[in-house]
């Protein structure tokens, strides 16, 4: 993965003809939402020396990122440079990583000159004697901007009548690439060969942090006995290696960052080629992302449910490139990896998109993972948090690297859904749907087998092969039946009496074999009860009665599973109603609840 990061960032660097400050210096607006800039302000005056003048407050501006010269550093510490964004308590940062900043002074071997070392000198003085004011405003203008503004601090300067910013003043620049070049320093090692291009360089470093997963504070990733000096031999690389990987994250956050069903990921490609071997028309969709979305005329068809899925584009390509998909959470200033999804090729996506569209032309509607997610977001719907991501994301995992599922596993959490919408009278029949679209799905793809069985020609065959192995054994299509019949009366109590009391006989879907053995019966006599035990409602308790005997005395099929295909029965009632009633339906089903 860190290779593919790479050979974006070198590509990057290459076409934009990026110098390596353009490439350490970070956007402070990099998740759109730090729109304002409070500046400390500083005047030259006459012999050349500074005086604080004030804090002003004016818009964030993209044009000027070189000019605000932002790389953020440690959590707690100061960043890179005198430019920051407001987190946190806003003193705090004020403290840290403006004032804080200055600190640097005290190293007696900073690459400056005499001159700049008297320049930083006089703003650090002029700032820290006017401490208590800059707190105040900052403090006011955090409190009268709303919440969700986010605020950058910076140091601007008056100059010869013109407004300047840090960016604007080489020395800045000079120790920026100071420090970075110091912490690399500290974990190196010369004439060693880089773990990401395989070449033999003069110098590699081994603290690498341009992923936050990596770190070198904890036991377990420090090599040679706990010896940071040592832990270059857990991960070097060298210094173009580096910085292609920073210029690479950044571009892949920016222009590559997706949501899949609600969980952030990075899709970032590997060119099976080399980048430089691939047609144009292939570039520009990786170049071009936003652009090709927000132009887009037509809908298009999506597997996940982020409105900007780029995935349908891509799955039409030769596979001269591989995807990886990076889950990653975010949390401060760490990151956790929730699942890395390696080498998926197009002709992969091709085939998930394919099973796709023929979910999409059975059931009539637009199936995506959404409907999987569905049934894998909470273990409680009354929690807070997604506690079932790690679930979802192995499923994804799944189908998008072939391999099996668990049928089993499955059914657990599609019933746990649906017997939570039926008895609290939320979305039953979506849910039954979902449920019934994802079975498919994934048997469409092979993930998961069916038990099949040779059974005579019935009068639901039609029926029962629109939908695959899902019902090619004699006990599904029975409890399948059971479900459409039960169904039926439900309607006709509704009708009769607005209200459904047959409904305390199944249970909360929670029936075993003998409940449903019984169910047939009571189902029969209610019918003629309210005398609507037509010729349409015998041939299906006929059907259901058949493929239940058919199925002897020894169910082996989880309470689970009995009950989703009952369910599924239920759900899919029109469709039994329009092969027992070819004519015109009875006055139940004319109902539109």
């Amino acid at each position: 993965m860190l290779a593919a990061v790479r050979e974006i960032g070198q590509l990057r660097i290459k076409q934009e003809g990026l110098t390596p400050l353009e490439v350490l210096v970070e956007d402070p607006d990099s998740n759109g939402s730090y729109k304002k800039v409070i500046a400390i302000v500083l005047k030259e005056q006459a012999g050349g020396r500074w005086s604080f003048e004030g804090v002003e407050l004016e818009d964030y501006d993209k044009e000027k990122i070189m000019r605000y010269l932002y790389r953020s550093g440690a959590a707690n510490g100061a960043d890179l440079t005198p430019t920051a964004r407001l987190s946190g308590k806003p003193e705090t940062t004020f403290d840290n990583k403006i004032l804080g900043w200055f600190n640097i002074l005290g190293e007696k071997h900073l690459p400056v000159s005499d001159q700049e070392r008297d320049f930083l000198a006089q703003i650090k003085e002029q700032i820290a004697q006017n401490a208590d004011y800059i707190r105040e405003r900052i403090l006011k203008t955090r409190d009268e901007t709303p919440n969700k503004t986010g605020i950058v601090v910076t140091l601007k300067f008056k100059q010869d009548g013109e407004e300047k910013y840090i960016g604007d003043f080489p020395v800045f620049a000079q120790l920026l690439l100071y420090q970075v070049n110091e912490k690399g320093q500290r974990c190196a090692a010369k004439d060693k060969i880089c773990s990401i291009c395989g070449q033999r360089k003069d110098v590699v470093i081994g603290n690498l942090d341009t992923y936050a997963f990596y770190t070198l504070d904890k036991i377990g990733y420090i090599t040679g006995g706990f010896k940071e000096s040592q832990a270059w031999k857990n991960f070097p690389v060298c210094k173009e290696c580096k910085l292609a990987l920073d210029e690479g994250k950044k571009y892949v956050e920016k222009y590559l960052t997706f949501r899949f069903c609600g969980i952030e990921y990075n899709l970032i490609p590997k060119f099976v080629m080399g980048a430089e071997m691939l047609p144009e028309e292939i570039l520009d969709i990786f170049a071009n992302t936003s652009k090709l979305i927000s132009l887009k005329q037509d809908v298009i068809d999506r597997i996940t449910t982020d409105e900007d899925d780029i995935l349908y584009y891509l799955k039409d390509i030769h596979d001269v490139i591989t995807l990886n998909f990076l889950f990653i959470k975010k949390m401060n200033a760490a990151e956790r990896i929730l699942l890395l999804i390696e080498d998926v090729f197009p002709s992969r996506l091709r085939r998930i998109f394919d099973a796709k569209h023929k979910t999409d032309e059975i059931f009539e509607d637009k199936f995506t993972f959404g409907s999987i997610r569905n049934f894998f977001s909470r273990s409680d719907p009354n929690k807070r948090d997604y506690d079932l991501d790690g679930y979802f994301l192995d499923i994804v995992d799944r189908v998008f690297k072939d391999r099996p599922i668990s049928y089993h596993f499955l059914i657990q959490f599609i019933m746990k859904k649906i017997r939570h919408e039926f008895v609290n009278e939320g979305y039953f029949y979506q849910a039954v749907k979902d449920g019934l679209m994802t079975i498919y799905f994934l048997q469409t793809l092979g993930l998961i087998r069916m038990e099949e069985e040779a059974m005579e020609e019935r009068v639901f065959d039609e029926l029962f092969k629109k939908y695959g192995p899902a019902f090619e054994v004699p006990l599904k299509r029975g409890l399948f039946l059971l479900g459409a019949l039960t169904e039926l009366l439900l309607r006709k109590q509704y009708k009769e009496r607005k209200a459904k009391p047959f409904m305390k006989n199944l249970k909360s879907l929670k029936m075993n074999e003998s409940d449903f053995k019984g169910l047939l019966p009571k189902l029969q006599s209610k019918l003629e009860e309210y005398d609507a035990f037509d010729k349409g409602k015998r041939i299906l308790a006929r059907e259901a009665s058949n493929y239940l005997l058919l199925a002897q005395d020894n169910w082996q099929m989880t309470v689970d599973e009995l009950n989703f295909y009952f369910a599924a029965g239920m759900n899919m009632v029109d469709e039994v109603a329009k092969i027992i009633y070819p004519d015109e339906k009875p006055e139940e089903m004319q109902i539109q609840e």
